[in-house]
């Protein structure tokens, strides 16, 4: 059965972490020692990767805008023990996208596309809902620096597969497409919007995606191993994949999102993007991009902090493809992927001339890690990243103080989790901020820089990223956005979860007891005794259906298996019917207590607990059918 990496999507539950692809974010430099020597690097990653049991992986370093290592380790396939070599084939996942935006700006140079076009002129035919499209609409921009506001893709479209689907039906299957807030106001990954890019290069190109980036990039960089779909003629090279019990084979799925994540490469040939970034658009004396639009491709404008002035717009976070990263003495610009098994990253860092690439075939922290250790090695020489913290005013830190929760979930489907689960405290020990597990220096205008980190990637402002509302507090990050949560509503949140908590180990605890009662006749009153114990599990029952809603759909994405996610099974189907079968036995048992539980003569201390129980379930289910949870198919 398929499985998907948890990472590629919001840290879905109880964990409350952003974006996937903010593996990027590693921990700060200065946390490591930097190998000696090119020599000393390459066994530090071998030992990183042999105590993981990672099974096989291909290593690019780039210094001086040249490579001075690449290496292999271990096997491609564990059952011949086929080694990994120079010519092994790995799947690059979302590095993909990288190339989407390179292709865009190979159009817009030729004047065939506009970065700032709306998509209602360039394809009229994409059907999407967004509110604001009389005066915000998504523009092809939007689509590439992840600031459309679309929801990601669902479970079911991780089991699309076909090598021969053309984009145009891709895009209709990857449907249907929703904007959640203003285009621009707020940053959230997606993988549907380079699907629809995609469909937008081929219009101006005249001809297939595969074939344009072929024709323009890489074939001028002679990357022999690209390829978008599965072929036979490098199938002897492609490398197995395995899941994170690094045992299990992944089957190969082809699918037709190609612009967003279906690249197959050789590490060696992926260095040739790194180094052709470094080359500021051209590679051993091929020019594929002007210097213009590389710094283009780095940086993200379409992102507007709306009501707050342009010093609080991050200048980091997602490009055209690429994401910067300032957590440590220089910043990197680059991409992770993750697909069927693999696990891959490439990035560069244009002040110090150098990169890396990272491919491995197994899903597993370790090939980060390895990341992580090239990139301390790569700045080695370079001082830690210090900055002066500039004074705050109590009105400055109360403004900011506070527990934060996503505004920009990566799926809409866990807004619900993230609005109980996820609580990222902001709070300030003198001028500095600490948040998210670190600690934050003030530059000035409410942006502020991380300890050790070379560059701002934090700021605050005011509006909401939707219309109407009250002006709430926003942390952005590039990643996405926060939302400061008023006192009221944590303590009514967190005590709403706490009481639900304390209620179901009540009910747990009771049963027992009631059974018991029920046996030794213990009830007094007018109604029968299957009537007090009818009357007491009713009301548990109800909140027990409402809560295994939110438990059943946490259970499943913890199977990590799209087998389970991405299709109606008996499960999914359980699920569906608890959202339906829920309300009505809530409205039973209200019933049967309003009926039946005076005249069996109920103590009030099981009056409490009926109306306590069927309370929470009330908000329970009021709260999953505020965010369409209730009857939800999760593989829709």
């Amino acid at each position: 059965m398929r499985r998907f990496n948890l990472k590629e999507l919001d840290s879905w539950a109880c964990r409350g972490a952003a974006c996937a692809l903010a593996m990027l974010l590693a921990a700060p430099v200065s946390a490591q020692v930097a190998a000696r020597d090119l020599s000393d690097l390459q066994s530090g990653i071998r030992t990183t990767l042999r105590q993981a049991r990672v099974p096989g992986a291909s290593i690019v370093v780039i210094e001086g805008g040249r490579v001075v290592l690449a290496f292999d380790h271990g096997v491609a396939d564990q059952a011949t023990a086929r080694p990994v070599r120079p010519d092994t084939v790995f799947r690059a996942g979302s590095i993909s996208k990288s190339f989407t935006g390179l292709a865009t700006m190979v159009l817009v140079e030729r004047g065939k596309l506009d970065l700032d076009a709306p998509l209602a002129q360039l394809l009229p035919q994409w059907e999407h809902r967004n509110p604001w499209a009389a005066t915000h609409p998504v523009r092809l921009v939007h689509l590439l620096e992840h600031a459309a506001g679309l929801d990601d893709v669902r479970f079911r479209h991780y089991l699309l597969n076909s090598a021969s689907m053309p984009i145009e039906e891709a895009v209709v299957a990857f449907g249907p497409y929703a904007v959640r807030w203003r285009p621009g106001s707020g940053t959230s990954y997606s993988n549907a919007g380079p699907i629809v890019a995609g469909l937008a290069i081929e219009r101006a190109a005249g001809t297939s995606f595969a074939q344009f980036v072929g024709g323009a990039i890489t074939g001028p960089l002679d990357m022999r191993s690209a390829r978008w779909t599965w072929s036979a003629d490098f199938a002897d090279q492609l490398s197995k994949s395995y899941s994170s019990d690094l045992r299990t084979p992944e089957p190969f799925v082809d699918t037709p999102a190609r612009p967003s994540g279906s690249l197959n490469v050789t590490a060696r040939d992926l260095a040739k993007l790194p180094l052709l970034l470094l080359g500021r658009g051209a590679l051993d004396g091929v020019r594929v991009l002007s210097p213009q639009s590389v710094d283009r491709l780095e940086a993200p404008r379409s992102r507007i902090v709306e009501g707050a002035g342009a010093s609080t717009r991050l200048p980091l976070g997602w490009g055209l493809g690429l994401q910067a990263n300032a957590q440590g003495r220089a910043v990197f610009y680059g991409h992770d992927g993750s697909i069927d098994g693999f696990v891959s990253r490439f990035a560069y860092s244009p002040s110090l001339g150098a990169g890396y690439v990272v491919m491995a075939n197994a899903l597993s922290d370790a090939p980060m890690a390895a990341a992580q250790q090239i990139r301390t090695y790569l700045e080695r020489d370079l001082p830690v990243a210090n900055g002066g913290v500039r004074p705050l005013s109590a009105e400055q830190r109360a403004a900011w103080e506070g527990q934060y929760q996503s505004t920009t979930p990566r799926q809409e489907l866990l807004r619900a989790i993230l609005g109980l689960t996820q609580w990222e405290g902001a709070k300030f020990d003198g001028d500095v901020l600490r948040y998210s597990g670190k600690r934050w220096f003030h530059a000035g205008e409410g942006v502020f820089r991380a300890e050790g980190a070379v560059a701002p990637e934090l700021a605050f402002s005011g509006p909401p990223l939707a219309s109407g509302g009250a002006a709430d507090t926003l942390a952005h990050t590039p990643d996405g956005s926060r939302r400061r949560v008023p006192g009221w509503e944590a303590t009514l949140k967190l005590g709403g979860v706490a009481a639900t908590v304390v209620a179901l180990g009540i009910s747990l605890v009771s049963l027992p007891f009631w059974v018991w009662a029920a046996w030794r006749g213990r009830w007094s009153g007018a109604g029968s005794v299957a009537t007090h114990l009818r009357l007491r599990l009713i009301h548990t029952l109800a909140l027990w259906l409402a809560v295994a809603i939110p438990l059943g759909v946490l259970g499943l994405l913890g199977t990590r298996d799209l087998a389970w996610l991405g299709a109606p099974t008996a499960v999914g189907w359980a699920l569906a019917g608890f959202g339906v079968l829920a309300p009505g036995v809530w409205l039973i048992a209200v019933l049967a207590l309003a009926r039946r539980g005076r005249s069996a003569g109920l103590k009030r201390v099981a009056w409490f607990h009926a109306g306590s129980n069927l309370c929470l379930a009330l908000l329970v289910m009021g709260w999953l059918g505020w965010h369409g949870w209730l009857g939800m198919r999760i593989w829709q």
